[in-house]
């Protein structure tokens, strides 16, 4: 019970069941290759052969799997803010891709560990180069997993199978006659890792010390002139071939000004391309096969990587795109365009490979409109703004500020302002007004609208004559988002998709501001229609703008549609349209009730070694009739507790200081140990029509008027009974009014919910559909406990029998199905409970 009760809402305990089983796979691999992707993601780790296992996992595909990429990143160097937005701009694709279920979904991102930078960084550090990328790329690899990306792999240049598709790769091109040897002298640049034409380089002076330097026009970075003997790339006897490929493929790069940028270069500079450097001046690589004097060009080693990935070179005939290849997507930044629009293409070519089918490039981050350096020290490091702001509130910010065809400005001010206004005024204040209004159901206007319909509303009940029009205007802009996010992502925009699901959340807002739901529900039944109506817009513009905000903020997007009820099985691309999921409106999300004297929160698996603690007091063990139990054995306890349909776990914690409305409690923080008090459990039973029930509807002095009237021709297997019990462990925290306040809230609770809680248990004991009720609730307390005795008798249960055999008495409360038997109390709060920070 305490999953599904606690999530106040659920529908039976297997749905509960599959929804966290759908969810934990929801996070990471496309729906239908959960097992692959997690897999391949272990591969990175050296778990399994990644290449024998992708094979057998895509045979029989007839379509090949989206396969999308960010660059690999070098690891000379620390991420930055540049590096997270890439990685989640290739997430949010990969994520759409999932959404809509088509086909499988590849994700893969890595780091680039060889060449002359590498070498030079780990020469400063006095480490072997492979020590360094052992320990850079672990850090990249914790980024991805902390900005929640989905990568299937993390692929490695100093991985084996890398090396053996270079090395086939170079063999080839070889063999083609696309390699030749010569002797080779220019600028070169160690930073950007590549030879500069004479008229992309100039001379600059040192703004600090005044010296004259020479630099590349492009970068601004130093330049060298080298001189050495190597192999080249026949680039340039692929001049028409790459620009017919332009020609014919207008749209091939993303924005259309790198496109002409690519189209120039080829045009203008083209030249053959120096593919490899004297072992004498870089060691660390993969040497050129059969000549171990020089090493492969590292732009040449790195954008191999892609290949790798969708299992080159070993392809079964037929198969050749079972791994994802040509991928769909290239995700780079502005500055290495060149490197996957020119050399990538033409190499491709040459060995008559397809070619990537779009190649998205992004603009750089400056921070206050200043390039980021190192220097000046205004670099961003993405893991501190993660921690400070979120990764979902860093994961909005990025993609709703980012212009593709200029550079971006990051600022700690603007990124408040995005979540203010888009993620809590927008969002969250929609959600809030449609799901935590107690005069309304959300669940009961989607059943009236979908089983009535779209009642005419008669002109004398309309005091707001643009109520329909108000309603039909805001279901034609949910009918028709998805279609035009649709439009936006397939274009590579995900910005603009971004920015027209928050322009219907503003509309949603602007929506039930005009149509004021809350005026409505005052006004009697004849207005019911109405309200369910304004009630039920609302709702499904929460719900569809929800689930298409799935691959840009996938927690909070979770969250949402959890508060919504909408079940993990229809939160794809196909239920983002109206009145297309009739079954959602009671909400999933687990729930702590706090009041001004106590906060409950649902009884989960942190709790259990403070909780052994507890019970190692021999008195609480006698108090509770509880056994003892190693600790192992607890944690067994409380997990059969949490899946249980008759039992029903709180934790009695000390009150929220500062108690916020609507904001969530965090696990772990406002229940953690220094705060657990105690707990406060109910237990569900068949009701047994025995004798001593004969009296039922009157007290210990026969006055019926005590206690409401129970139908007692009702068949017994229509009922249960609860039986409640709490225990306050430290005998400082009692008589203080701990217990009362924590029993009072839990009863408010359990009132308030009841539908919920006998659904549950009538599903687990097969009784659906049987109108379960129940018949009282019960406290069985030693008959010394005077405290106790005193404590439930004030609220409500009166004494039935005498002491049992146990040396207990009976405390019975009879009128709890009555109406107003429990009430709203003033100060006490339903608020999410959210386990996302808890370790797994």
């Amino acid at each position: 019970m305490q999953g599904l009760v606690a999530a106040t809402a659920a529908r039976n305990l297997s749905r509960l069941r599959s929804t966290a089983a759908l969810r934990s796979s929801w996070v990471c691999p496309s729906c239908s290759h959960g097992r692959v992707a997690s897999t391949r993601y272990a591969q990175s780790f050296g778990q399994s052969s990644r290449r024998s296992f992708r094979s057998s996992a895509v045979r029989g595909i007839a379509d090949k799997p989206y396969y999308i990429t960010t660059p690999i990143f070098y690891v000379n160097a620390s991420p930055h803010v540049g590096h997270l937005f890439t990685m989640v701009l290739a997430d949010v694709l990969k994520r759409w891709e999932v959404l809509k279920g088509e086909r499988p979904a590849y994700l893969c991102t890595g780091t680039d560990e060889h060449g002359m930078k590498v070498q030079q960084a780990a020469d400063l550090q006095d480490v072997p180069p492979k020590t360094l990328c052992d320990s850079n790329a672990e850090i990249f690899k914790d980024l991805a997993k902390k900005a929640n990306i989905s990568n299937d792999y993390f692929i490695r240049t100093t991985d084996p199978d890398h090396r053996e598709a270079v090395e086939y790769f170079w063999r080839r091109l070889y063999d083609n006659g696309f390699i030749y040897e010569t002797k080779h002298e220019g600028w070169y640049c160690v930073s950007d890792e590549t030879f500069y034409p004479e008229n992309m380089v100039t001379k600059q002076v040192h703004p600090h010390t005044g010296k004259t330097f020479m630099a590349s026009i492009e970068t601004g970075n130093v330049v060298e002139w080298i001189e050495e003997k190597n192999y080249h790339f026949r680039m340039t006897a692929l001049k028409d071939r790459l620009l017919e490929f332009y020609k014919e493929n207008p749209k091939w790069v993303f924005p259309a000004s790198r496109m002409r940028e690519v189209v120039d270069w080829v045009e203008n500079n083209l030249e053959d391309l120096s593919v490899s450097r004297p072992f004498t001046r870089l060691q660390w690589g993969i040497p050129v096969p059969d000549d171990p004097g020089q090493t492969i060009y590292v732009w040449v080693d790195a954008l191999i990587n892609y290949l790798t990935f969708a299992g080159y070179p070993n392809w079964t005939p037929g198969s050749e795109h079972a791994g994802g290849w040509p991928a769909d997507v290239h995700v780079v930044g502005k500055d290495i365009v060149r490197f996957h629009c020119v050399y990538w293409p033409a190499l491709l070519m040459a060995l008559d490979l397809p070619l990537p089918k779009r190649v998205l490039s992004h603009g750089h981050w400056l921070m206050d409109q200043k390039k980021m350096s190192k220097s000046i020290g205004n670099v961003v490091n993405p893991f501190f703004a993660i921690d400070r702001w979120g990764v979902d509130t860093m994961r909005y910010f990025l993609i709703h500020s980012a212009a593709m065809e200029f550079d971006s400005n990051y600022n700690n001010a603007i990124i408040v302002e995005r979540y203010k206004k888009g993620l809590q005024g927008g969002l969250g204040n929609l959600l809030n007004r449609v799901t935590r209004s107690k005069k309304w159901s959300v669940r009961e206007a989607i059943q009236h609208v979908h089983q009535v319909g779209a009642q005419p509303f008669k002109g004398d009940v309309l005091e707001n004559p643009q109520f329909e029009t108000l309603v039909s205007e805001q279901k034609k802009h949910i009918e028709s988002l998805a279609g035009l996010v649709s439009e936006h992502m397939d274009a590579v925009q995900p910005r603009t998709a971004l920015h027209e699901i928050m322009e219907l959340i503003f509309e949603g807002s602007r929506f039930v501001t005009s149509v004021a739901p809350w005026d409505l529900a005052g006004k009697g039944d004849v207005y019911k229609p109405q309200l369910h109506q304004a009630v039920y817009t609302a709702a499904e513009t929460v719900r569809v703008a929800g689930i298409l905000l799935q691959p840009f903020i996938p927690e909070k997007a979770a969250q949402l549609l959890d508060r919504l009820g909408v079940d993990p099985a229809c939160r794809t691309f196909e239920y983002a349209k109206l009145n297309a999921d009739s079954n959602y409106g009671t909400s999933l999300v687990p729930l702590a009730i706090s009041t001004p004297k106590v906060l409950l929160v649902p009884y989960d698996a942190y709790h259990v070694p403070k909780y052994h603690a507890w019970m190692e007091d021999a008195a609480i063990r006698e108090a509770t009739a509880s056994d003892r139990l190693t600790l192992e054995e607890e944690f067994e306890n409380q997990d059969s507790w949490r899946t249980s349909a008759d039992k029903l776990t709180f934790i009695v914690c000390k009150p929220l200081l500062t108690p916020q409305p609507d904001s969530p409690i965090v696990a772990g923080e406002a229940d953690g140990e220094p705060r657990m008090v105690g707990d406060i459990n109910l237990f569900l039973t068949p009701w047994e029509d025995d004798a001593e029930d004969d009296d039922e509807g009157e007290g210990d002095d026969g006055d019926t008027a005590k206690t409401a009237p129970v139908e007692v021709d009702r068949p017994a297997a229509a009922y249960c009974v609860g039986e409640v019990d709490i225990m306050i462990a430290d005998a400082a925290d009692r008589g203080r009014g701990t217990g009362k306040a924590a029993v009072s809230a839990f009863l408010w609770f359990i009132k308030r919910n009841a539908d919920a809680i006998l659904a549950e248990y009538a599903a687990d004991t097969g009784q659906e559909g049987g109108g379960l009720r129940m018949k009282a609730l019960v406290a069985r307390i030693k008959a010394t406990n005077e405290g106790s005795i005193a404590l439930f008798k004030g609220l409500g249960f009166e004494q039935r029998g005498s002491v049992n055999y146990f040396g207990e008495i009976e405390l019975v409360r009879r009128e709890f199905e009555a109406k107003g038997g429990i009430k709203e109390v003033e100060g006490y709060e339903e608020l999410p409970f959210d386990r996302s920070k808890l370790k797994k």
